[in-house]
Formats: C-alpha cells, sequence, structure tokens
C-alpha cells in the first residue's frame, strides 16, 4: 500500500501504466501534480480500447467527456486550487446508474438513445470528490438477472477466465466488476438488489459492500420514478425499497474511501480503524440453510471463521430470508419499468417479467413487510455484532450457463445467490472481501454482515481476513 507523502512505485515502474494503481496513490500524485490527470486517464483509455473487446465490460465509452474533465482538473491544479480525496481516479458506473451527458441505457433498446440530464447523487459525489467518469458497464436488461447478459450488447466476460474456459463475472454488476478487476478502471458504483455488488466482487476477486439501505441515497437508479430531469427511487415497491447503490474496489482501503465520498451527508460516518474488533460478537453461517453451498466455499468460510474466533450461528431467522426475499419480489408489478415504453421494446426477459407480474393483494403484501420486520429483530437478537457466511454457492460459473451443480442439487442462479438474498431482505451492511480460491483458481469472497448502520464494523472485520 502506497503511503501518503511519498510516491508510490505503482505500475508505472514495471509497465508505465498507471492501470492497476490503487485510487488513494493516484489522487495523492494527481493532486502534488507529479503526475496530471490527463496521463491517468489516458492510460486507463488505452487499456479499455485493448481489453474491452474481449470482455465486453463497457457498453459507452466517455473518452472525450473524461479528457476534458482531466484537463479542467489539471488547469484547476495548476492555479493553485485543491482538489477533493479521488482527484484524477478514473472510475466507471453500471449503466443502471443516471449519469449527466453520458447515455444511459440500463441494457434496454427501450432506452438506447437515453442521456440524462442529471448526475445520480452517487454520481455526483464521486465527480465532486475529482474521480473522472471514463465510461459505463455491463449489466443484464434493469439489472433482473444474476449473470450479465442482455440483447442490447452481450455477455460480459470475467477477465480472470482463460479465453479456452470463459467465466461469467456474475451479475448484475458484471460489468463494473470486470472493468475494475481487469484494470479498465479503479472504482465503480453498482447496484445491489439480490447480491448484485457482492456476487460480482465474489466472482472476480473485488471488495465491495452494499451499504445500509439509506447511507447511500437510491435515487438515479433505472427503473425509478421519473420527475423532471431526476430519476427518483419508489419506495412503494421491493425494489426501491431494497435496492443499494454500492461501491466495488480492488483493494478494501480505496473501498473504504468511496463510501465515505458517496455516503449520504447527513448519515454519521465512523472511522473503522476506530472498531475493536477483538470485543465484538461474532457468529458465521456455512450457508442460509436452505440451499447446498459447494465444500470449497465453505471451507474458506470456516477458516474466515477461525481467524475471527466467530460461533457458530444458532439462529432460526437466516433460513427465512430467501424465502421471503423471493415472495416479496414477487408481488412486484414492475410499474416502473412498463411505464417506460410499450412491452415490445424491451427484450425478452423483460416482456415475460412484465406478462407474469404479481397482482398481490394489500393484506397479503402487508402481511410481507410484517413478516420482515419480525425477521430483522430476530436476526439482530441471534448473529451478534457481525455474521459472517458465504456470498453464494458456487465461484464465478462459465460463461453462458444458468444452472450450476452442487452435490445432488442443480441450482439455478436465483437458488446460488441465497445467501446475499436473505441479507438483501433485511437492508443491513454486508462487505465482501476476496478470502480464497476455488480448487480450479477462481477466487471466493466471504459475506460479512454487521447491524444496520454499522458499516464501519464490517469493515473493520473485513480488513483482519
Amino acid at each position: 500500500m502506497a503511503v501518503e507523502g511519498r510516491s508510490p512505485t505503482l505500475d508505472t515502474e514495471r509497465t508505465g501504466t498507471w492501470t492497476g494503481a490503487d485510487a488513494r496513490s493516484i489522487a495523492a500524485v494527481v493532486r502534488s501534480r507529479e503526475v496530471t490527470a490527463r496521463r491517468v486517464v489516458e492510460d486507463h483509455l488505452a487499456l479499455i480500447a485493448e481489453q474491452n473487446p474481449r470482455l465486453n465490460a463497457i457498453v459507452t465509452v466517455a473518452a472525450d467527456r473524461a479528457l476534458a474533465e482531466a484537463d479542467a482538473l489539471d488547469r484547476r491544479l495548476a492555479r493553485g486550487e485543491t482538489a477533493g480525496p479521488l482527484a484524477g481516479v478514473p472510475f466507471t458506473v453500471k449503466d443502471l446508474i443516471a449519469t449527466a451527458g453520458v447515455r444511459t441505457t440500463a441494457a434496454s433498446k427501450a432506452l438506447a438513445d437515453n442521456v440524462p440530464v442529471v448526475d445520480a447523487p452517487a454520481v455526483a459525489a464521486m465527480k465532486a470528490a475529482g474521480a473522472i467518469l471514463v465510461g459505463k458497464t455491463n449489466t443484464p436488461e434493469f439489472g433482473t438477472s444474476g449473470l450479465t447478459d442482455n440483447e442490447m450488447f452481450g455477455p460480459a466476460v470475467n477477465p480472470l477466465g482463460s479465453p479456452e474456459s470463459p467465466r461469467s463475472p456474475g451479475g448484475s454488476s458484471g460489468g463494473e466488476a470486470a472493468s475494475i478487476a481487469s484494470g479498465m478502471s479503479v472504482l465503480g458504483l453498482g447496484t445491489d438488489f439480490g447480491g448484485s455488488v457482492r456476487w460480482p466482487a465474489h466472482c472476480t476477486g473485488l471488495c465491495s459492500i452494499r451499504p445500509t439501505v439509506g447511507r447511500v441515497s437510491a435515487d438515479g437508479q433505472y427503473p425509478g420514478v421519473l420527475v423532471g430531469d431526476h430519476v427518483r427511487a419508489n419506495p412503494t415497491t421491493v425494489h426501491g425499497a431494497l435496492q443499494t447503490v454500492g461501491p466495488m474496489a480492488r483493494n478494501l482501503e480505496d473501498l473504504v474511501l468511496a463510501l465515505r465520498v458517496i455516503s449520504e451527508p447527513h448519515v454519521a460516518w465512523t472511522d473503522p480503524a476506530t472498531v475493536d474488533v477483538d470485543a465484538l460478537t461474532i457468529t458465521w453461517a456455512d450457508g442460509d440453510g436452505t440451499v447446498p453451498v459447494d465444500d470449497d466455499i465453505v471451507d474458506v468460510v470456516r477458516e474466515s471463521a477461525r481467524r475471527l474466533r466467530a460461533r457458530e450461528y444458532r439462529g432460526s431467522a437466516l433460513v427465512e430470508g430467501n424465502e421471503l426475499f423471493g415472495r416479496l419480489r414477487a408481488t412486484q408489478t414492475h410499474a416502473d419499468i412498463d411505464a417506460l415504453a410499450s412491452a415490445d421494446r424491451f427484450g425478452a426477459v423483460i416482456r415475460d417479467l412484465l406478462s407474469t407480474a404479481g397482482r398481490a393483494e394489500h393484506r397479503e403484501v402487508e402481511g410481507l413487510w410484517a413478516w420482515r420486520t419480525a425477521l430483522i429483530h430476530r436476526l439482530l437478537d441471534e448473529m451478534g455484532d457481525v455474521l459472517v457466511l458465504p456470498v453464494a454457492s458456487i465461484g464465478a460459473p462459465p460463461l453462458g450457463l444458468d444452472r450450476f451443480g452442487v452435490d445432488d442439487r442443480l441450482l439455478t442462479w436465483q437458488e446460488a445467490l441465497a445467501s446475499c438474498r436473505t441479507i438483501s431482505v433485511t437492508g443491513f451492511p454486508s462487505v465482501v472481501v476476496p478470502v480464497g480460491r476455488t480448487s480450479d483458481g477462481m477466487p471466493l469472497g466471504v459475506q460479512i454482515v454487521a447491524r444496520p448502520f454499522h458499516d464501519h464494523v464490517a469493515l473493520a472485520v473485513a480488513a483482519r481476513l
């Protein structure tokens, strides 16, 4: 890790490029004017040109705009002005999140020419901190799948797989994960409903966080409610109530920095370094209790638990979460999508979703939300300060598959993400860090869950791993 105030070694000594450098080191040399922001951005754009045709991770490259913003930052620094903590750091954004002046399609032909006027608040915060947007990343249409593929752009490819055995980067923030893991961007913003920043991080060896619902503004995500030039989260929908914007990075320090930047100003921030991890009560589970988990993953979770001196989770709430998530999701009418265009402008997955959309009675819906309230309080009673569990039942899957064998059971991607979905329904913060490898060499992460608005606690425990 580069030390503040010293010139970092980075990849410039090895390859002559700033790709692969961490955000803190880039910002330090750009602020000190040892390196121009233009140079850093040019290096990343060159890698995009080289790698993206194979990975299909970035669907809109904002080259001209990025270079203009880099030049403007360099001019301000030359005048003696100050710059933020992400000065000159290239970042990418999932194509579900609004970016002013840069196409945002949600991977849907219905929004093929959509260019927002206003940034999502999280994007605006990144820019205000000095970060420079270099592109928008691939996602399933409206983020409705755990595998990143769509009729508009095609599949994203995991940079850690081989040409002979290509792998998926997961989803729905799979393009974002592939962009960061390959070095094409330094930081990224994804969204997480049922695991969409956690599962791709697990598949590509990254760090990510699903923040506590409410820590980061949910506005600016498609689909949402169009209010003038803004896209507002719809709190009456399951999607609007549970989906969060979350950062992704190659290391935990950069993840903490990005989360602090995009956190809402009115939400208190606590430095993870102040947490006494040894004083925490930590529990662990080998899954959600309903779906089998690959032995390689159980082994790394168990080893992580041993390192943290965690006790085994013995509660009953965890086993209900995935079912509740699925039942709540089934009540959605998807009216926010339906309002955007006629059905024939959407891909087959979305057309099918709209045709089978739930029409639940109010009493049923209210009963499910009441169940959620009771489940949250039971889990808080049972989990201690932190719960450690798998991210998913499998590692990065082969590209093109949508069924995955674990033990003697064939899992859908929804079933494979049961451990993520059961946490999503609570709204609790969850950090993913890489902790091991599968038997065939693909990365494996672990999910570290904390109590609401104790994101700093989850990050502190992650730092121990």
